[in-house]
Order: structure tokens, then C-alpha cells, then sequence
């Protein structure tokens, strides 16, 4: 659940969004199952569980199996990843709005997350990729297609706002 809030207070500075890009069967799974110290910039930090589901989804620290998570390669060497979020729900095609992020692989036991933001540095990259930037009070990119969310996310370099996941020892 700490994971889920961590996540959540990122949200509160926009995001990146799409009508569901991606689907279950896009899934692969690179986190491998086990328990994982999830840590914020400002410290805040957590043991979550990750449990990889049969469809190709992973869950993340939810263990009513609500909030699932799909991990879709970037690169050839599977080093960094899209993220994608969405609520758990019956019919998977019925699940129309996502949420996406950055994964980077740092090692077989550890990993950074990064939710891109629509302002600044982000917001130009993700306009220059094709988003439709919603401005509003929290602005949102939002992305019609793979290509242009592939595309903005390839070119993310990210040095703040990360939050590492780390294996536990002894799994």
C-alpha cells in the first residue's frame, strides 16, 4: 500500500496518459516476484510485495489486487521499460484510461520509477513527441498512440523525483 502512496504523491504534478495503449497480453514481467523496499527521494520508504499474475500483469503492494502494473520494453536489452497503472477490474478491455511511467532495470535487484510530469523538461518532450498537453490545474500529456509515448519515453532522462525499488535479501 506504501507504494501506492508514494506513487499517488507524484500525481498531485500531472502526469502522462493514454486510452489504454497497452493491454494484458503486452505484459512482460521484469521485476521478479519477491519483497522489495520501495524508496522516495525524501526518504519515505516501504517492504512491498510484487507478484507476478498469470495474465502478465504484476501487482505492486496491493494485496486486495486492485492496482496492477504492465511492464512493456523499451530497448533490446531490457533495461528500461514503460510502465503502465491501472485499477484491476473483471474485464481488462474495459479498462480505458492509463497512467504511464519509466522503469529502469539498475540490476537484477534493483530498479528506479519514474512518473513523468507535463511541465518543464517532460511537458516539451512529450509535445514534441505528438501529446495533446491538457493544461489545467494538473496538467496531463496525453498520448494517442504507442509510437509517440515510445518515442517521448526513449528520450526521458530522469535524475529526480525517482523512486527505487530494491530487493529484500534473503528472498
Amino acid at each position: 500500500m506504501r507504494f501506492l502512496v508514494l506513487i499517488a504523491a507524484l500525481f498531485l504534478t500531472g502526469c502522462w496518459a493514454g486510452e489504454a495503449l497497452y493491454s494484458d497480453s503486452d505484459a512482460k514481467q521484469p521485476i521478479p516476484a519477491g519483497s522489495y523496499r520501495a524508496i522516495n527521494e525524501d526518504g519515505k520508504d516501504g517492504v512491498e510485495n510484487v507478484v507476478l499474475l498469470p495474465n502478465g500483469m504484476t501487482q505492486i503492494g496491493d494485496p486486495d489486487g486492485k492496482a496492477l502494473y504492465g511492464f512493456a520494453p523499451l530497448d533490446d536489452q531490457n533495461r528500461r521499460f514503460i510502465v503502465w497503472y491501472r485499477e484491476n477490474n473483471d474485464n481488462a478491455a474495459d479498462a480505458r484510461g492509463q497512467v504511464y511511467l519509466l522503469l529502469e532495470r539498475r540490476s537484477n535487484d534493483e530498479f528506479v520509477m519514474y512518473m513523468p510530469k507535463c511541465d518543464d523538461l517532460d511537458g516539451e518532450i512529450a509535445a514534441k513527441a505528438g501529446a495533446i498537453v491538457e493544461k489545467g490545474a494538473i496538467p496531463t500529456c496525453h498520448f494517442k498512440s504507442r509510437a509517440s509515448l515510445e518515442t517521448a519515453m526513449r528520450q526521458l532522462r530522469p535524475t529526480k523525483d525517482l523512486i527505487r525499488i530494491v530487493r529484500v535479501r534473503g528472498e
